[in-house]
């Protein structure tokens, strides 16, 4: 039998489980012979308090007495009760110690006409509750923002948009946000709970709390990305009181292998040129908002050859602002071995059929950006459909194999779609993707990659309206993609239209050196030309402008030549670097350019030269400061959107600082401001205004 350790004092241990148990007390002594200086009192005082502690007859506790043995047992039989009746909470290591004298004194407990097992079982419970209370996880974090914006200038209704930013936001799908005179509060809180259901499940969920305060453009732009049921861009107000709200429940098994999600939930294994889902228009991530539904993800233990295997399954809704909305259900299965993998996906969208009348049709409009766009065929208008559904599957394969020490990856993905505008009608367009690439370590801190691009003019061509609250309108997204267009203004696709745009065949290179110290210096370039050319004519060619589902937001057609016109062609590429100078001082830039262009004789010439950068120092100092200082600019010049040659119809210029700070308050907590100044000059709109923003906040994880 374990011994108790020789400085144990039974009589102390019983008034410090006690005081764990118990309140204070402000109580008179029972006990003649203590002083009230006496730093035990208290505890006496509570131990007499519950009957724990009788004394002695007279009135006296003799404290300087040796308690026997059986008294002990005595005092220990009584705490043991005392904990069964009142079920209070015990630290796990403080039973242990109580298991460890109730073995010690089994002879004296027996000795007062006790039964030792009747006590034991008194444990065994506190020991089954203690394990339950323990079972609970939680963590909690806590995100504050506080945005402050002036404009001066000419501003039309005092929104416009600002390019600046956009530097920072280039590979997100709607990378320019407007900005309007206001001042804001924003404040999220989320608490998870993770807990035993029993030896072999866990379960979980997640409890989201939003507010908003102030100007609900800059709180819904600049602040903190709502949770799901509080986020306008999703369909929801964004509250002004706090609100909570259950965001997400999950169960999964001990090992990890099988979790069910309910709630928002991004799909696990779905890549992007199948389905992304709605972008986040909050300037602060993420990229893309949560789907709302259920998600079941299933991974197999490593077997013999096989390295990873999995399957999932998923169905949920995405809200739009349109009066159906949309249901989507997937699946995606993989598997790894010997350094191959292969992954199958299949997906469908359509347009809730719960919510619809019977024989409702044509309720969500398609824009026609400037009379292009998706039309109807003969009559050249605008057209509207509805109830959407689409279809899409897709495969990928990876090998990777290592050369002379050095691993090289070959990757090939296939993408298919099927679309409907009217689920009721016989009308469809079909689409391919191709994605074909190598990518590898050329040397031990150089990695080079290259790929192949093709994508159909009809690759997934069904576009949803995104839901915009009160004071953003589809005027203030014009040029919110940069640096060109993707998906007409105030649309998304579901795939990830940025990385994969539809149209447009060509490649992709990159290159990224690792340098010491975390340093890095990445390049990429890509050069896409358009796969069919945009034609508008009055006849019903198949691969025609007007035919359905043909989507080309950037090279748009508006003459009248039955003719082939010449191909688009886009050039963007990117340098990202960061470069340690000393132990607390780094350089960081990055900087980006673009080129439209269509040589033609009539008004589809276009021709389009941009490019921003962003160049800074960050500075560590003091172990918890960090102070950021750049300076970005970004400009365009030329002509888009089908201008005649010599009438640049695109022009702006936009410059200025970004100052920060960023302070560590604790281990998990960050404090940051944010200060940034713009000029922006737009020629061909005479629009020319300043730009000023304060922007602060803190992050608690805790």
């Amino acid at each position: 039998m374990r011994k108790l350790p020789k400085s144990f004092n039974p009589l102390l241990f019983l008034m410090i489980v006690s005081l764990m148990m118990l309140h204070s007390f402000v109580l008179a002594s029972p006990f003649s012979d203590i002083p009230s200086s006496h730093w035990a009192r208290e505890a006496i005082l509570s131990l007499s308090a519950q009957s724990l502690v009788t004394g002695y007859p007279g009135g006296e506790f003799r404290g300087d007495r040796s308690m026997t043995r059986y008294e002990t047992a005595e005092m220990l039989i009584r705490v043991l009760t005392f904990l069964e009746m009142k079920r209070p909470f015990i630290p796990k290591d403080k039973l242990e110690e109580l298991k460890l004298i109730l073995a010690n004194y089994q002879d004296e407990i027996e000795g007062l006409g006790v039964h030792l097992d009747s006590l034991e079982r008194e444990v065994t419970k506190l020991e089954t509750r203690v394990s339950e209370t323990e079972r609970i996880r939680t963590n909690a974090e806590f995100h504050t923002r506080f945005i402050s914006t002036a404009l001066y200038g000419n501003l039309p209704s005092g929104i416009g948009m600002d390019t600046g930013f956009a530097d920072s936001h280039a590979d997100r799908p709607y990378s320019l946000f407007p900005v309007k005179s206001g001042s804001a509060e924003t404040n999220l809180g989320f608490l998870n709970l993770e807990g035993k259901v029993d030896e072999n499940w866990e379960a979980g969920g997640r409890i989201a709390a939003f507010n908003s305060v102030g100007d609900s453009l800059n709180a819904i732009t600049w602040g903190n990305t709502p949770p799901f049921f509080n986020n306008p861009f999703l369909g929801y107000p964004a509250f002004s009181s706090m609100k909570g709200e259950l965001d997400q429940v999950f169960v999964k098994n001990e090992t990890g292998t099988l979790q069910g999600t309910l709630g928002s939930f991004y799909p696990k294994h779905s890549p992007s040129y199948l389905y992304a889902g709605v972008p986040n228009l909050t300037e602060e991530g993420p990229d893309y908002l949560p789907n709302f539904g259920g998600d079941l993800v299933a991974q197999m233990k490593p077997y013999l050859f096989i390295s990873n295997a999995y399957s999932e399954v998923f169905a949920g809704k995405l809200a739009q602002a349109s009066a159906w909305p949309t249901e989507i259900f997937g699946s995606n299965a993989g598997i790894e071995l010997l350094g191959f993998s292969a992954n199958v996906h299949w997906m469908t969208a359509q347009n809730d059929p719960a919510t619809m009348a019977p024989g409702a049709s044509g309720l969500i409009p398609i824009p026609i950006n400037s009379g292009a766009g998706w039309l109807n065929p003969l009559t050249l208008l605008p057209i509207t459909v509805g109830p959407q559904k689409e279809k899409t599957w897709g495969a990928d394969f990876s090998y990777t194999r290592s050369f002379h020490d050095h691993p090289m990856t070959f990757k090939f993905a296939y993408g298919n779609s099927n679309y409907k505008p009217n689920t009721n009608s016989t009308d469809n367009a079909r689409g391919e993707l191709y994605d074909i690439s190598v990518e590898g370590e050329l040397e031990k801190n150089l990695s080079l990659g290259a790929a192949y691009l093709s994508i159909d003019p009809k690759y997934t061509p069904m576009i949803l309206p995104l839901s915009l609250p009160a004071g953003i309108t589809l005027a203030n997204f014009p040029w919110g993609q940069w640096p060109f267009a993707v998906d007409y203004p105030g649309f998304y696709t579901l795939h990830n239209s940025e990385e994969y745009p539809q149209n447009r065949q060509g490649l992709k290179l990159f290159l990224e050196w690792a340098l010491s110290q975390n340093g890095y210096v990445k390049l990429g370039y890509r050069q896409l030309s358009q796969k069919i050319p945009t034609e508008l004519t009055l006849f019903n060619n198949d691969e025609d402008i007007q035919s359905l589902g043909f989507f080309e937001p950037l090279f748009l057609g508006t003459g009248g030549k039955p003719q082939t016109f010449p191909r688009g062609t886009t050039h963007d590429w990117r340098l990202d670097t960061y470069l340690p100078i000393s132990t607390p001082l780094a350089f960081e830039g990055a900087v980006s350019g673009v080129e439209a262009s269509r040589s033609s004789a009539d008004v589809n010439n276009i021709g389009l030269n941009g490019w921003l950068g962003h160049a800074g120092f960050v500075y560590s100092f003091w172990q918890k400061w960090e102070l950021d200082l750049a300076y970005q600019r970004a400009q365009a010049d030329g002509r888009l959107l089908a201008s005649p040659s010599a009438f640049p119809n695109f022009q702006f210029h936009d410059s200025g600082e970004i100052f920060k700070v960023n302070y560590g308050l604790a281990p998990k907590t960050d404090a940051f401001f944010q200060f940034r100044n713009f000029n922006h000059n737009q020629a061909a709109s005479s629009l020319n205004f300043h730009f000023i923003q304060l922007l602060t906040g803190f992050d608690l994880f805790f």
